[in-house]
């Protein structure tokens, strides 16, 4: 074998291809990272910084999976999940809590959420994660 052989590639690569996500996260820099992992699974992200963006987000896009910071600039991802499990569009597309405040926003208190992480994300844990989810 020579030393530029590339291994084999695996029989399934983790792909959002086709699948919409909108990120709602106020951290710039936490915003644009984990669009940057999520186009790298080639989905088609759309970001919000608060909960108003992404209720109007959610007037133009129908999301196949949502991930929403815990504390936001104007109100809680608790709030945002109350919001939109009332919503007759898009009411049951899953979601993924991510949080820095753990202390604050415990997991037992992620109640209407898909999944939960904790900040700092592990990027794969994160991912698997997310494709699961974002599945048809």
């Amino acid at each position: 074998m020579s030393s530029s052989a590339q291994p084999a590639p695996s029989s399934f690569t983790p792909t959002l291809v086709g699948r919409r996500i909108l990120v709602i996260e106020d951290h710039r820099d936490s915003r644009e990272m984990l669009t940057a992992v999520l186009r790298s699974l080639q989905a088609h992200v759309v970001g919000a910084r608060n909960i108003e963006d992404a209720e109007l987000q959610m007037q133009f896009t129908r999301p196949h999976l949502i991930i929403c910071d815990m504390k936001l600039p104007d109100g809680t991802g608790l709030d945002f999940i109350q919001w939109l499990r009332s919503q007759r569009r898009g009411g049951k597309t899953p979601c993924i809590a991510i949080t820095g405040w753990d202390n604050q926003f415990p997991p037992h208190v992620a109640q209407g959420f898909d999944a939960y992480m904790r900040k700092p994300i592990n990027l794969d844990k994160f991912c698997t994660v997310a494709v699961a989810l974002a599945q048809p």
